[in-house]
């Protein structure tokens, strides 16, 4: 490219040079022939003149070289290419600074359109390709759009908090700051700051603090109760003593319980906007959680069916610690409500999970179903990869089955205590599967069961027709 301009400017300084001459020696021509008509000189003192200034300019065209000629304006171009170049590289530095930045960056054009965006605000956003679109499509926060509005005519820089709807709400703000002066192409740059994490740490605070001083109220009142009585008049009764001991024990291990689940539902909803990044595969994960949980379903009497009609391809991105604890959960509830001997029955598949309306009985259901999963997610129902754990206990309330999820809920408050359920079980599957951008379907029928399934987007296709199935 550099030897093709300075070729194209050595043969314009040729063409330069070329008209010169001729211009050089019609003017000197003209000068001769008005000194010969006038008599100033005989004609031929002119014309001999003429000739040697001819030759004279000639010669100085042709000892001068094209290169010598083309010599200033090569310097001027080169130059003029070394400071573009330098800007292109500066440009370059810039955007790849953008593109390693862990926050979104957005640069916007004076009619809104996005620019350029790093791959973090790809990921914010929830989808690739952003570039050349409109920035109030993008992101749905006029609040944000306004505000870069105001910039652009302003000038100056501004913040404004926002939030964003959806499965999970994240808590944003967003630094939007103009990019170029005067009168020309105008841009702004918006940066976002995700504060999700500190909102959460404050909610999770206050939530914790009610949610502590809600439910231990009662098992202290009755510890701080039989400890008086053992102090006082059942001092030395050691029947009593034998059998108040037991149930502070009880109520001490309940207490514990309490606690561990709440802070595992905090640490759950503190990171819920963070999506998980780990491949597992979901059916071998359910059936390493059965077989852990083997000697306390044999010890109940329970028996767990499990079947996987997709081997080894339910492959999901996701938590595998956090799928463990959700399994668990629901197989807990599965054993405790089942019946008696619990069945239970674990199935992992593709696509929507088998219905209890299946059997021609009508069945009430509440939460996300496999088709608003899938258009939540932009997929089809084929490329969801679901977990189901059914029972065949006496079902649940058409009523209850909506706040199943909801902190310490109960449908039966004292043969959950005796069970010792804490509460909170279901909710911390609802903000897994939050978190890991699913759903959570609970299906039930009065003296049929009741049937918990959890949907994720699957990393593979249709599933292959295999069957691996076994009873524990």
């Amino acid at each position: 490219m550099h030897e093709k301009l300075v070729s194209i400017i050595r043969a314009t300084a040729v063409q330069v040079r070329s008209r010169d001459f001729l211009w050089a020696a019609a003017i000197s021509a003209g000068v001769m022939l008005v000194m010969s008509l006038s008599g100033l000189a005989p004609w031929w003192l002119p014309a001999l003149g003429w000739l040697a200034f001819l030759a004279a300019l000639a010669m100085r065209f042709r000892l001068s070289v094209g290169k010598a000629w083309a010599q200033p304006v090569q310097r001027v171009v080169e130059a003029e290419l070394i400071a573009q170049e330098s800007e292109l590289a500066t440009l370059r530095m810039a955007r790849g600074v953008a593109q390693a930045l862990p926050e979104p960056l957005i640069i916007l054009n004076e009619e809104g359109i996005i620019e350029l965006a790093n791959p973090a605000a790809a990921e914010f956003l929830g989808h690739d390709g952003i570039e050349g679109r409109h920035f109030a499509g993008a992101l749905r926060a006029p609040s944000v759009f306004e505000t870069a509005e105001s910039v652009m005519h302003k000038g100056e820089a501004c913040s404004v908090d926002f939030s964003t709807t959806g499965a999970v709400e994240r808590h944003c703000r967003a630094f939007v700051a103009p990019l170029d002066e005067g009168v020309g192409q105008r841009r702004v740059l918006v940066f976002i700051r995700d504060l999700t994490s500190e909102h959460r740490l404050d909610q999770m605070r206050a939530d914790f603090i009610a949610s502590a001083s809600h439910e231990l109220r009662t098992p202290l009142a009755s510890l701080v109760g039989f400890i008086e009585t053992l102090r006082g008049p059942a001092k030395d009764d050691e029947e009593a003593r034998e059998r108040f001991l037991a149930i502070m024990q009880s109520q001490a291990e309940r207490m514990q319980r309490l606690v561990a689940d709440l802070m595992s539902l905090s640490r759950i909803e503190l990171n819920e906007h963070v999506p998980p990044r780990e491949i597992i595969n979901l059916g071998e994960t359910a059936q390493d959680v059965i077989e852990g949980l083997a000697p306390l379903f044999e010890q109940s009497g329970a028996i767990i069916e499990f079947s996987n009609t997709d081997d080894s391809e339910a492959r999901i991105r996701g938590d595998r610690d956090e799928i463990v604890q959700t399994i668990q959960n629901l197989l807990d509830n599965a054993v405790k409500y089942g019946g008696d001997p619990p069945m239970v029955k674990v199935h992992v598949g593709h696509g929507a999970a088998p219905s209890l309306a299946g059997d021609g009985e009508p069945a009430h259901r509440a939460g996300d179903s496999a088709a608003q999963v899938a258009a939540r997610l932009g997929a089809e129902i084929s490329d969801l990869v679901y977990v189901q754990v059914r029972d065949f206990g006496p079902g649940i309330q058409r009523a209850d089955i909506p706040r199943l999820t909801e902190r310490f809920y109960r449908v039966n408050v004292e043969r959950s205590r005796k069970s010792g359920g804490t509460g909170l079980g279901l909710a911390i599957v609802k903000h897994i599967t939050n978190r890991h951008k699913g759903g959570l379907q609970v299906e039930s029928r009065l003296a049929g069961g009741t049937a918990f399934t959890c949907y994720f987007e699957g990393l593979t296709g249709v599933a292959p027709n295999s069957n691996n199935s076994g009873v524990f």
